[in-house]
Parts: C-alpha cells; structure tokens; sequence
C-alpha cells in the first residue's frame, strides 16, 4: 500500500471523531447565536429547523474530508523514504481514541453514563410517589436530603438520598 493511501487513512479515522466534536461546536454556536441575537424565545422560522442539521452535516464532511486530504498530502510526501514511521501509527491511535474518550467522560459528567445524580434520584422518587415538585438543599450544606413539594409548592415530604438509593424509605 502507498504511503499517501496509508497517511490519508491515518489522517482520516481520527479525524472522523475530531470532526464530530467540531461540527457539534459549531452547531452549538449557530444555535446559541441564533437564540440570543436572532429569534429568541418567539417560534422559530421552519426553515432553521432545516439549516441547522445540513450546517452539521457540511461542517463534518469540510473538517473530516480536510484531515484526509491532509494525510494523503502527507503520505505523499514520505513516499520517498521506504521505512514507516511507527510514532505516526501511534500518534493517530491516540488522536482516534482521545475524542472517543472525551464524549464518555462528558457524558458520565452529565449523568448520562454511570451513577444518577442526587438531583436526578431525588426528582424521580418524588415524580413515583406523585408530588408535583422536588428539591434539595446547596450541595456545600451537608444535607443530603430530598424534599417533595405538593401543587402549591409546600414541602410534603423529606427523605434522605441515602434510603432514595438504596431503596428503604
């Protein structure tokens, strides 16, 4: 195989990932500036709704085709000496899996992967046992309790997170 296929190979699986991460920011801040300096809170034109996933979509494609274009101009230029460089291989290992791990902590951050919050716990046993509310105290307080509140916004009940998690009550 030549180098300039390889390099573009090596460029490109990494840069499939990175292109994700890119193209998610960029949408994010098309988004964002749209909501504050654009439209707001008021509906939003249907044709937004459309523009934003094809700029998803044309960012991913422009950054990852870039990265592989990139590889193939760098393949290109190694072709001349016969040996491979095995830092490359391993350099674009590590460039493939450090935004891989990037998008798992991010999403064990944010309670997506691993153990619920006490937030999360707390606004699910109150939303079980049918109270209209939940809350908890400043987390730097110590108390690690929960508190249920009824339509009106009183505090109907108080259980310790603790007995929310292992189920006693």
């Amino acid at each position: 195989m030549k180098k300039r296929y390889l390099y573009a190979l090596l460029f490109g699986i990494p840069g499939f990932f990175v292109s994700v991460i890119i193209s998610f920011i960029v949408f994010g801040a098309a988004a964002g500036i749209s909501w504050i300096y654009l439209f707001g809170d008021d509906p939003w034109p249907a044709a937004i709704e459309k523009v934003l996933p094809i700029l998803f979509v044309i960012t991913f494609l422009i950054a990852w085709i870039t990265s592989v274009i990139f590889g193939f101009a760098a393949g290109k230029k190694l072709e001349k000496n016969p040996d491979l460089n095995k830092k490359h291989i391993l350099v674009s290992i590590g460039v493939t899996i450090a935004p891989i791990l990037l998008m798992i902590l991010h999403q064990f951050s944010v309670g997506n992967i691993g153990p619920k919050p006490d937030s999360i716990l707390c606004s699910d046993y109150c939303a079980q046992k049918g109270y209209a509310g939940s809350g908890m105290p400043p987390r730097d307080s110590g108390d690690r309790s929960c508190s249920c509140f009824d339509n009106s916004g009183r505090e109907v009940l108080k259980v310790p997170i603790d007995s929310i998690d292992t189920g006693k009550q």
